[in-house]
């Protein structure tokens, strides 16, 4: 269908007369060219007897097939270029206008690649910085050796509460606990608070020491002394849970010892004069008194222990390597976050350009679309035009190629005689490359 601009009778559009003369050029004109295949075996004869024979160019198109198939062409394209020529003077007006969409592409290409050279600016400046490259090999290799463990352990997140503060609170809240439980027994034992506070705090320490170490070999055991690790690991985790059952076994046989001194203490103290009578005595019994202060601190570590259980995962290598890749990012950020907000302000620059950009060329254009549809369907008849010319040029070269071809068989012999031979008709290449050496 053929859109053209609204024109009233009396005050015809140019423009719209243009367009429709264009349009009137119809793509069948190009069967004219197809010539009568009776003049092109004359035209070949002709072209056959020349001694010696003219060889054909680059396209495979002799002199005689030139003369009878493309100047033909050339003069139906000359004239459908007088009528594009005169719709074009038309549209020159509305030209700039109709290929804002191409400004605007090549603007916005310009303002992509101004961007990409910032970025490009911004990243070599900071590969001048051998403290920033030195954190980024080390980032590579710790993210790289963290997606092996990660790959290993089917992709899911490893147990980190161990490397997190709050689980070092929660440690701290068992070795409140124990002072709790033991600060009393300490302080009756000793009879000094300073001794007492401070024998309370060492247990406290190795009680929580205690309860990390159990729990974590516990969570980590098959990991840990597997046949599949290695046997100096496994040396270093032996002397580890032994520390830790030594720091245990230290924590109940001071507390037990103590609260047992304490009751026996107490015991002693009732044996002389009691100002309420010997008929009043505070019952103990050491024996009870020191299984409830050991169950009470048994009781701490194993809260401890369950609290280290939960926090480690289960592979102590891919912790390792998790908690070794968020150094890594937080040491190799720390330089590269100044480089990452340079560059998000040149792409919010460049977005915020590209935006203004293309809101004045809409401006501009709007007004302009009728006018590019008419040079849309312009565009259209030319190419259909050029593919009608091309594909009657085709089939008349060919059909004089072959008469060439009939032709030079009949005179083989005679030139023969003479000691030539005729020339082998050349490919023929016909596309639209051969319209722009008509055109030139």
């Amino acid at each position: 269908m053929v859109l053209g601009l609204p024109s009233s009778p009396s005050h015809p559009d140019p423009l719209q007369a243009a367009f429709h003369e264009a349009m009137a050029f119809e793509p069948a004109r190009a069967r004219a060219l197809l010539a009568a295949p009776e003049r092109l075996a004359e035209a070949a004869q002709r072209e056959s007897r020349q001694v010696p024979p003219v060889p054909a160019d680059a396209r495979g198109f002799t002199p005689g097939m030139r003369g009878a198939v493309l100047e033909p062409a050339r003069a139906l394209l000359s004239e459908w270029k007088q009528v594009r020529a005169r719709f074009d003077a038309r549209l020159g007006p509305h030209h700039d206008a109709v290929s804002g969409a191409a400004r605007l592409q090549h603007e916005q290409d310009d303002l992509t690649r101004r961007r990409d050279e910032d970025v490009a600016q911004v990243e070599r400046e900071m590969e001048q910085n051998h403290r920033y490259r030195e954190r980024r090999t080390r980032f590579e290799e710790a993210d790289a050796r963290y997606r092996r463990y990660s790959d290993a352990n089917g992709h899911r997140g490893a147990v980190m509460i161990a490397r997190h503060p709050v689980y070092l609170l929660a440690l701290l809240c068992v070795g409140i606990t124990e002072w709790l439980i033991n600060y009393t027994t300490f302080f009756l034992f000793f009879g000094v608070p300073a001794i007492a506070a401070g024998t309370t705090l060492i247990l406290a320490g190795l009680l929580a020491f205690a309860s990390h170490g159990h729990g974590a070999i516990l969570k980590q055991w098959t990991h840990r002394f597997g046949h599949h690790a290695e046997r100096i690991k496994r040396i270093a985790d032996w002397r580890f849970l032994a520390l830790s059952t030594l720091a245990l076994l230290v924590v109940l046989g001071a507390a037990g010892g103590s609260r047992y001194m304490a009751a026996l203490h107490v015991m002693r103290e009732q044996a002389g004069p009691n100002i309420l009578g010997p008929d009043v005595a505070v019952q103990s019994d050491p024996g009870i008194d020191v299984l409830l202060s050991l169950l009470a601190n048994l009781a701490a570590w194993l809260v401890g222990i369950f609290l280290a259980y939960v926090s480690h995962d289960i592979d102590p290598d891919y912790m390792d390597a998790t908690g070794q890749r968020r150094a890594a990012w937080r040491r190799y950020h720390r330089l590269r976050k100044r480089a990452d907000a340079r560059i998000l302000q040149i792409e919010a620059r460049t977005a915020k350009e590209l935006r203004e950009t293309e809101l004045a060329s809409r401006s501009r254009t709007d007004a302009a679309i009728p006018h590019k549809a008419l040079l849309d369907q312009v565009e259209a008849r030319d190419r259909a035009i050029r593919d009608a010319i091309t594909a009657s040029v085709r089939i008349s070269a060919e059909q004089y190629r072959l008469a060439l071809a009939t032709a030079q068989a009949g005179t083989r012999g005679a030139l023969t005689v003479a000691g030539e031979r005729p020339a082998e008709p050349a490919r023929l290449t016909v596309d639209r490359g051969l319209l722009s050496e008509l055109e030139s």
